[in-house]
C-alpha cells in the first residue's frame, strides 16, 4: 500500500506542476508557442479532458465490481482484490492525470490560462477524493462501502 500511496504522490504532484506551468508559462511569461489555433481546438480538448475527469470514476468502479464478483460458493480472495484495488486506483489517476496535461494543453493553445488551470485542478482535487485508503479496501471487500 506504501508503494501505491507514492505512485499515486507522484502523479498528483505531476498534475500540480502541470498546474503552475499552465498559470505562469501563459500568464506570466506570456509564451504562446503554438501561435494562432483555431479557437475549436481548445474548446475540443477542454471538452474531452472534462469527460475524462467523468469517466476515471467510471473506469475505477467497473475495475473493483469486476474483482468483487465472485460465485455463492466461493470466498473473496482479498490479495487479489487488493492487486485490482491498486490497479483500478493506477488507471484512474493515470486517467486523471492526462485530463491536467491536457489542461496544460489547453492554456498553452488558448492564451488564457483559466480553463487549463480549471481543468488541473478538478483533476487533483478528483485525486484527493479517490486517494488509496487501506481500511477502503477491507470495506468494499466486506461490502459496508460500494465501489
Amino acid at each position: 500500500m506504501k508503494s501505491l500511496a507514492l505512485l499515486c504522490k507522484m502523479i498528483a504532484g505531476s498534475v500540480l506542476l502541470y498546474t503552475m506551468l499552465a498559470w505562469f508559462l501563459v500568464e506570466g511569461f506570456q509564451l504562446h508557442p503554438f501561435g494562432k489555433v483555431p479557437g475549436t481546438l481548445p474548446l475540443s480538448l477542454a471538452i474531452f479532458a472534462t469527460m475524462l475527469l467523468l469517466l476515471a470514476s467510471r473506469v475505477r468502479s467497473a475495475i473493483l465490481r469486476n474483482a468483487l464478483r465472485v460465485g455463492p460458493s466461493q470466498r473473496l480472495d482479498l490479495d487479489a482484490f487488493a492487486a485490482a484495488y491498486r490497479r483500478a486506483t493506477l488507471t484512474s489517476f493515470a486517467i486523471l492525470e492526462t485530463a491536467g496535461l491536457l489542461g496544460l494543453l489547453v492554456a498553452l493553445l488558448s492564451g488564457s490560462s483559466f480553463y487549463g488551470v480549471v481543468l488541473c485542478v478538478a483533476s487533483f482535487l478528483s485525486m484527493l477524493m479517490r486517494w488509496p485508503k487501506a481500511d477502503e479496501i477491507d470495506r468494499l471487500a466486506s461490502g459496508r462501502l460500494s465501489p
